[in-house]
Protein backbone atom coordinates (compact mmCIF):
# COMPACT_ATOMS: atom_id res chain seq x y z
CA UNK A 1 0.00 0.00 0.00
CA UNK A 2 1.04 3.77 -1.20
CA UNK A 3 1.72 5.88 1.65
CA UNK A 4 2.89 9.72 1.74
CA UNK A 5 3.95 12.41 4.28
CA UNK A 6 1.97 15.47 5.13
CA UNK A 7 1.94 17.50 7.88
CA UNK A 8 -0.91 17.14 10.67
CA UNK A 9 -3.13 20.20 9.90
CA UNK A 10 -3.83 21.18 14.06
CA UNK A 11 -0.64 20.45 15.19
CA UNK A 12 2.00 20.55 12.34
CA UNK A 13 3.76 17.27 13.24
CA UNK A 14 4.87 14.80 10.41
CA UNK A 15 1.80 12.16 9.89
CA UNK A 16 2.85 8.94 7.33
CA UNK A 17 -0.46 7.85 5.79
CA UNK A 18 -1.99 5.61 3.22
CA UNK A 19 -2.57 7.39 0.20
CA UNK A 20 -6.11 6.72 -0.33
CA UNK A 21 -7.00 7.51 3.22
CA UNK A 22 -9.88 9.62 3.89
CA UNK A 23 -9.03 10.69 7.68
CA UNK A 24 -6.12 9.84 10.42
CA UNK A 25 -6.19 10.57 14.13
CA UNK A 26 -2.96 12.48 14.44
CA UNK A 27 -0.49 10.56 16.91
CA UNK A 28 0.90 13.15 18.48
CA UNK A 29 -2.31 15.98 19.21
CA UNK A 30 -5.24 12.72 18.78
CA UNK A 31 -6.84 15.26 16.53
CA UNK A 32 -8.72 13.73 13.35
CA UNK A 33 -6.82 14.81 10.47
CA UNK A 34 -8.76 14.93 7.12
CA UNK A 35 -6.05 13.22 4.47
CA UNK A 36 -8.52 13.06 1.46
CA UNK A 37 -8.43 15.73 -1.59
CA UNK A 38 -11.29 17.96 -1.08
CA UNK A 39 -13.53 19.34 -4.31
CA UNK A 40 -15.95 22.33 -2.44
CA UNK A 41 -18.56 23.16 -4.82
CA UNK A 42 -21.45 24.45 -2.50
CA UNK A 43 -21.67 27.24 0.90
CA UNK A 44 -19.14 26.04 3.61
CA UNK A 45 -19.42 28.55 6.31
CA UNK A 46 -17.06 26.91 9.95
CA UNK A 47 -14.70 28.48 11.50
CA UNK A 48 -11.31 26.28 10.12
CA UNK A 49 -11.99 24.65 6.99
CA UNK A 50 -8.60 21.95 6.36
CA UNK A 51 -7.66 19.02 4.90
CA UNK A 52 -3.86 17.21 4.40
CA UNK A 53 -3.95 16.99 0.67
CA UNK A 54 -5.07 19.54 -2.17
CA UNK A 55 -8.39 21.51 -2.30
CA UNK A 56 -10.37 22.59 -4.95
CA UNK A 57 -12.60 25.07 -3.99
CA UNK A 58 -14.80 25.27 -7.75
CA UNK A 59 -16.73 28.22 -9.27
CA UNK A 60 -19.64 27.25 -7.57
CA UNK A 61 -17.95 27.09 -4.16
CA UNK A 62 -18.42 30.26 -1.64
CA UNK A 63 -16.18 29.57 1.76
CA UNK A 64 -16.57 31.66 4.47
CA UNK A 65 -13.77 29.95 6.39
CA UNK A 66 -10.13 29.85 7.68
CA UNK A 67 -8.74 27.34 4.99
CA UNK A 68 -5.75 24.98 5.24
CA UNK A 69 -4.67 22.69 2.48
CA UNK A 70 -1.29 20.87 1.12
CA UNK A 71 -2.11 22.67 -2.27
CA UNK A 72 -5.15 25.25 -2.65
CA UNK A 73 -6.66 25.90 -5.94
CA UNK A 74 -9.63 28.69 -5.92
CA UNK A 75 -11.76 29.34 -8.56
CA UNK A 76 -14.84 30.59 -6.70
CA UNK A 77 -15.02 32.39 -3.69
CA UNK A 78 -12.83 32.12 -0.19
CA UNK A 79 -13.64 34.73 2.93
CA UNK A 80 -11.33 33.93 5.14
CA UNK A 81 -7.14 33.59 5.61
CA UNK A 82 -5.30 30.96 3.74
CA UNK A 83 -2.31 28.70 3.99
CA UNK A 84 -1.34 26.26 1.27
CA UNK A 85 1.62 24.49 2.06
CA UNK A 86 3.06 24.16 -1.79
CA UNK A 87 0.87 26.08 -4.23
CA UNK A 88 -1.36 28.76 -3.92
CA UNK A 89 -3.65 28.77 -6.99
CA UNK A 90 -6.01 31.52 -7.94
CA UNK A 91 -8.27 31.33 -11.03
CA UNK A 92 -9.51 34.31 -12.90
CA UNK A 93 -13.18 33.45 -11.41
CA UNK A 94 -11.56 33.41 -7.92
CA UNK A 95 -12.78 35.90 -5.21
CA UNK A 96 -10.44 36.00 -2.01
CA UNK A 97 -10.71 38.26 0.83
CA UNK A 98 -8.25 37.14 3.65
CA UNK A 99 -4.37 36.79 4.40
CA UNK A 100 -3.04 34.23 2.48
CA UNK A 101 0.49 32.35 2.75
CA UNK A 102 2.05 29.71 0.13
CA UNK A 103 5.34 28.61 -0.76
CA UNK A 104 4.64 29.78 -4.09
CA UNK A 105 1.45 31.87 -6.01
CA UNK A 106 -0.66 31.47 -9.49
CA UNK A 107 -2.31 34.37 -9.84
CA UNK A 108 -4.51 34.47 -13.05
CA UNK A 109 -5.34 37.84 -14.98
CA UNK A 110 -8.93 38.64 -13.72
CA UNK A 111 -8.70 36.94 -10.16
CA UNK A 112 -9.50 39.47 -7.08
CA UNK A 113 -6.98 38.97 -3.58
CA UNK A 114 -7.55 41.43 -0.85
CA UNK A 115 -5.61 40.80 1.75
CA UNK A 116 -1.79 40.39 3.33
CA UNK A 117 -0.17 37.79 0.73
CA UNK A 118 3.09 36.24 2.16
CA UNK A 119 4.36 34.19 -0.42
CA UNK A 120 7.69 32.34 -0.47
CA UNK A 121 8.98 28.97 0.62
CA UNK A 122 10.44 30.88 3.82
CA UNK A 123 6.60 31.98 4.56
CA UNK A 124 5.92 28.12 5.33
CA UNK A 125 8.73 27.10 7.93
CA UNK A 126 6.18 24.45 8.60
CA UNK A 127 7.89 22.47 5.15
CA UNK A 128 10.87 21.77 7.10
CA UNK A 129 9.24 19.15 8.79
CA UNK A 130 9.03 17.22 5.85
CA UNK A 131 12.44 17.43 4.88
CA UNK A 132 14.31 14.02 4.86
CA UNK A 133 16.65 14.37 7.78
CA UNK A 134 19.62 16.15 7.85
CA UNK A 135 18.33 18.33 4.58
CA UNK A 136 16.00 21.56 5.26
CA UNK A 137 13.43 22.21 2.70
CA UNK A 138 15.12 25.74 1.90
CA UNK A 139 18.28 23.81 0.79
CA UNK A 140 16.11 21.87 -2.28
CA UNK A 141 16.67 23.71 -5.81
Amino acid sequence: MAHRRTLCTQCDDVLDVASDAKSVNCPHCNTRVVTEPLDVSEYVAVRRFATANRMHITKKGKVFASVRADDLHVEGFLHGDAVSLTRLRLSKTAHVTGNVRAAFLSLEPGATLVGEVRIGPSEVPELGRLAPPGRSASSEG
